[in-house]
């Protein structure tokens, strides 16, 4: 089942529809359905759909001159292959030019990095040849950095060559309900935030009864189909996939400033930076600034782990792998199961700030920054925090504050209070109060925001 990606497919179908050369490149984490999202594609069209390997340059000629062969004639079954790469792709060209045609090229820093020398090749047919023609060329990968650097970076042969790009990113809470029919809005966002909406891990989740289930099929056994992926991944996208992992872990335990992770990991901060990037660029670890502050030149950024199925594993797996070894599963479960709705609490907050963009009104709440904030009260001499604060760059004269509680009690009127006080410490005319709720609001919480013109949304609401 083909589910989401629809402004993805719709901006691939209006390129296609040019019938001139189109070159597309596209790229996003491993398991997030970038080549799903090609074959929905090129499903109804003539298509040489290649999927590179992490094998020799001869290999991967032999592969991919079967493809094409096999695309020219349909009952070719040899293993015959142009001499060349150079062979190859003018044979790409003559076929362009008779009619249109999408060539993919699926794990393409595989092909690149067996033979260095095919960007540059690629380069010289797409400048003589195929921008003459009616090709749809896509080029797709996992690994961000290749594709950013080395494919659309300034310095690539390929820089200026595409014609589109999409980076994939994961499915937003109402696409992962999408791929989870059968659980009810509640268990679906929790499965929603352990997944990180990655559609892969939402496809291991679907058939499962129960959140239960879900986590012990996937994650505590050790058969489980995510229980050693977060190790595999850094293998696959990594070296020295030992210090990864204490950063990583590190991060995870609550350690969010550089000093605490080095003390934690025993890693020199020199060093330590080159690993925090690294796993930045893959978009598991991220660097986080109050949302009033610049991030090139903030001395207040913490770092988090962005990617919610490392965030689960890493939160609750470590300590429990010598259960899960033994094959005590249920035991491991009941470990994590009272601490789940704190672990849900910071993806309840992106939903939240998710909502506000979703509902936007430039009348009514125009702000342009949204997000977190955290400072010194210097009334009460305390670390404050705000779940959401959001303003405008523009315009000094409003702002939304917001505080998101998911828990089984409904919000208390103390919440409100304290919000209300926390928002105290900032300047604006007209401020703008939400409170975001798992399960409703006290009575006093309701009478309290009807008189201040607090919105108060449940989740069943969002």
């Amino acid at each position: 089942m083909f589910v989401g990606r629809e402004k993805e497919l719709h901006s691939l179908n209006m390129h296609y529809d040019s019938n001139d050369y189109e070159c597309a490149i596209i790229y996003g984490r491993r398991r997030i359905g970038k080549t799903e999202l090609i074959s929905e594609f090129v499903k109804d069209k003539p298509a040489i759909f290649f999927t590179a390997t992490q094998e020799n340059a001869e290999t991967n000629l032999r592969r991919l001159s079967e493809v094409v062969l096999k695309f020219e004639n349909p009952d070719f079954s040899g293993s015959a292959s142009f001499a060349s790469f150079d062979d190859l792709l003018d044979e790409i060209g003559k076929i362009a030019q008779k009619q249109q045609v999408v060539f993919v090229i699926d794990e393409y820093p595989y092909l690149a990095e067996s033979y260095p020398g095919f960007s540059s090749l690629l380069q010289k047919y797409i400048d003589r040849n195929f921008l003459h023609s009616k090709l749809f060329l896509v080029l797709c990968g996992s690994s961000m950095s290749f594709m950013e650097k080395q494919v659309l970076g300034y310095q690539s042969p390929l820089y200026g060559r595409r014609t589109m790009q999409l980076k994939i990113e994961p499915f937003n809470f109402h696409e992962a309900q999408e791929m989870l029919p059968r659980r009810d809005k509640k268990s679906a966002f929790a499965l929603y935030a352990i997944s990180g909406g990655i559609p892969q891990y939402l496809s291991y989740f679907s058939k499962a009864t129960s959140i239960k289930e879900a986590i012990v099929d996937n994650f505590l056994q050790k058969d489980g189909r995510l229980f050693e992926e977060p190790n595999n991944l850094i293998k696959q996208e990594l070296r020295d996939p030992a210090n990864y992992n204490s950063v990583i872990a590190a991060v995870a335990q609550g350690h969010s400033r550089l000093n605490e992770i080095a003390t934690a990991t025993k890693i020199k901060a020199t060093s330590l930076r080159s690993f925090l990037n690294n796993l930045i660029e893959l978009e598991i670890v991220e660097r986080v600034v109050p949302i009033t502050e610049d991030p090139n030149k903030s001395k207040k950024s913490v770092y988090k782990i962005k990617d919610g199925m490392y965030r689960f594993w890493y939160r609750f797996i470590p300590m429990r792998l010598t259960l899960i070894e033994r094959g005590m599963s249920e035991m491991a479960w009941q470990g994590i199961e009272p601490k789940l709705n704190n672990f849900l609490g910071p993806a309840f907050e992106k939903l939240s700030q998710d909502y506000l963009w979703e509902h936007y009104d430039i009348e009514k709440m125009p702000f342009t920054k949204l997000g977190n904030w955290w400072g010194p009260d210097s009334r009460t001499h305390r670390q404050v925090e705000l779940d959401i604060l959001g303003f405008s760059t523009e315009d000094s004269s409003f702002a939304v504050f917001g505080e998101c509680k998911w828990r089984n009690e409904k919000i208390s009127r103390q919440i409100l209070e304290k919000l209300i006080f926390n928002s105290a410490l900032f300047n604006y005319p007209k401020k703008e109060y939400y409170l975001f709720s798992k399960t409703g609001f006290t009575d006093e919480c309701q009478k309290l925001a009807k008189d201040v013109g607090c919105h108060l949304i449940v989740f069943e609401e969002m």
